[in-house]
């Protein structure tokens, strides 16, 4: 195939004008559909049995050497392939409940964009992204966009960001259970166990979208005012250091905070635990703060509003270019150059190495019409 056309798109991400500040695009509070679990390995897995829950001890006083060598033992799998095979196979367990007819004819997904966490926090970081470019994957079929993430070579990830990742896996093995209000075994495998992940919608400037995200869940008894029969209140749990200098929470709260707020954000968390480690790459004390808190001490350094404002035009504008196409093997390929802050797109028309909407889900759809029909005379 002829390598494609560049198209170079009308958006300036770093622009920021005083509307994207002040102005705040209609969005609508998360809604959580239930979840799935992932393997060690990544495989999908129909159930919940890999949620955990955070167990907090009282006072947040805890003692544990995140530079425990046994996290290392954790290899991290890079898929290099776009996938979003994993919340496709949730839906496709799920009947009816994520389609809809259109003109009593097809069989379509009732959301308008359908994508995974990862793809949001990264359209959602652009405007105050000047390293890290990002490149897109983006499929219509059956007036829904499929929006997934491409990794075209192995991450180059930072010593440091591969040694934080580490000691927050340690964390993890040492104050996540599989029941609420109790610790891990003590001396438990070392092990990965895989991951829950949660399934949200949101509606941005009248778009629906429905994407999957980890989470981490917690005891609704750690709460007052909750209902008994409330589910699991979602959470997360970060890491950083102790005793930073001004230059270190500048950056700190330039990146890993805006980060840890969109994360938080776009499913509703509003409470998130940080563990502090000391230069002896031991953390000591863990302590809950909310999501909100966050934004407070880092307005003077981005706003919600800016990063919402361009996800908003960033979604019309993929609404228009793909107006005139609807086929589940086309791929417009869209980067992100951070540098420049350039946004541009190229077309693969019909199947090529970036098609990743799998041949079973259109084959499913088409398989479901009966059970819509069926379910609309019983109504």
């Amino acid at each position: 195939m002829m390598n494609p056309e560049e198209i170079i798109l009308n958006l300036k991400p770093h622009v920021i004008t005083q509307e994207d500040r002040t102005v705040f695009p209609t969005f609508s509070k998360p809604q959580t559909h239930g979840g799935f679990s992932l393997s060690p390995d990544g495989k999908f897995e129909k159930n919940e049995n890999r949620k955990r829950y955070l167990f907090v001890p009282p006072m947040g006083q805890i003692q544990v050497h995140v530079g425990d060598s046994e996290a290392r033992r954790s290899q991290r799998l890079h898929l290099l392939q776009p996938s979003l095979d994993n919340i496709l196979l949730y839906m496709e367990g799920k009947g009816t409940a994520f389609l809809q007819f259109k003109d009593q004819i097809n069989v379509e997904v009732n959301h308008d964009i359908v994508c995974s966490s990862e793809v949001l926090e990264l359209i959602l970081r652009t405007p105050y992204e000047k390293e890290q470019s990002w490149t897109l994957a983006i499929t219509k079929y059956r007036n829904t966009i499929y929006i997934s993430p491409v990794i075209l070579s192995e991450p180059n990830n930072s010593p440091m960001k591969e040694m934080n990742a580490e000691w927050v896996e340690t964390l993890r093995r040492h104050f996540l259970s599989e029941k609420p209000n109790t610790l891990p075994e003590p001396g438990g495998t070392m092990e990965r166990t895989g991951q829950y992940h949660g399934v949200f919608s949101v509606t941005i400037n009248g778009k629906r979208f429905i994407f999957d995200a980890p989470v981490l869940a917690e005891s609704v008894l750690n709460y007052a005012n909750v209902k008994p029969d409330t589910n699991d209140i979602f959470t997360d749990l970060q890491i950083r250091p102790d005793n930073m200098s001004v230059d270190e929470w500048t950056a700190h709260n330039r990146s890993e905070a805006l980060k840890w707020w969109i994360k938080c954000f776009i499913v509703g968390i509003e409470n998130i635990h940080v563990a502090y480690v000391n230069r002896h790459i031991i953390a000591h004390t863990i302590e809950k703060i909310s999501v909100r808190k966050i934004f407070r001490d880092c307005e003077s350094v981005w706003l919600p509003h800016v990063c919402f404002n361009f996800m908003a035009r960033l979604v019309e504008t993929i609404c228009s270019f793909t107006s005139s196409v609807d086929c589940y093997k086309t791929v417009f390929l869209t980067t992100f150059d951070a540098i420049p802050g350039k946004i541009s797109y190229k077309y693969y028309p019909g199947r090529s190495q970036f098609t990743f909407i799998p041949d079973w889900f259109r084959i499913m759809l088409e398989e479901r019409k009966e059970d819509l029909i069926r379910e609309a005379f019983v109504e």
